[in-house]
């Protein structure tokens, strides 16, 4: 017989009910799963603890305390899909509110660059930049020298 063949064929003892089992590995210590429940119910008991529900607020009973925050499954995907809503509706004023900004500056500078002065009638292409916190209308030759050059910090 080999070493494995001979494992196999070894007895152990149930630690939770005596009945003598043939373990699968050497580590098993238990005939079947309800039996391993059983046992550390009976020495450890069930943490029960109520908690409250974080997304409809309802109290529910759990035994992982610390992992469950929701009473169920879809109370668990409603709230996620609330973070996202409200993640999506906050990047979207983020965007408005910044496009807005700058056709703001655009629309006070006349559409025209404030450095050269050149506007949407000469050809050039306007974009805005940042001049110490103020957004100032800028042509792509004056932004590119800015940038590059160094004359100002956007």
């Amino acid at each position: 017989m080999s070493r494995k063949q001979s494992h196999k064929m070894h007895l152990v003892k149930c630690k939770g009910c005596a009945i003598q089992f043939v373990p699968k590995d050497k580590r098993q210590k238990f005939h079947s799963p309800e039996c391993r429940t059983a046992y550390y119910m009976a020495h450890y008991g069930s943490p029960s603890t109520t908690k409250t529900c974080a997304n409809c607020g309802t109290l529910f009973s759990t035994t992982k305390p610390k992992k469950q925050l929701y009473c169920s499954p879809e109370c668990r995907e409603e709230h996620r899909l609330k973070l996202q809503d409200n993640l999506r509706a906050r990047v979207t004023a983020e965007r408005n509110t910044f496009l807005g900004e700058r056709f703001a500056a655009m629309e006070r500078d006349g559409f025209r660059c404030t450095f050269c002065g050149k506007g949407v009638n000469d050809g050039v292409v306007l974009d805005v930049v940042n001049d110490n916190g103020k957004l100032r209308t800028a042509c792509s030759d004056c932004k590119t020298g800015k940038e590059f050059i160094g004359k100002e910090a956007i």
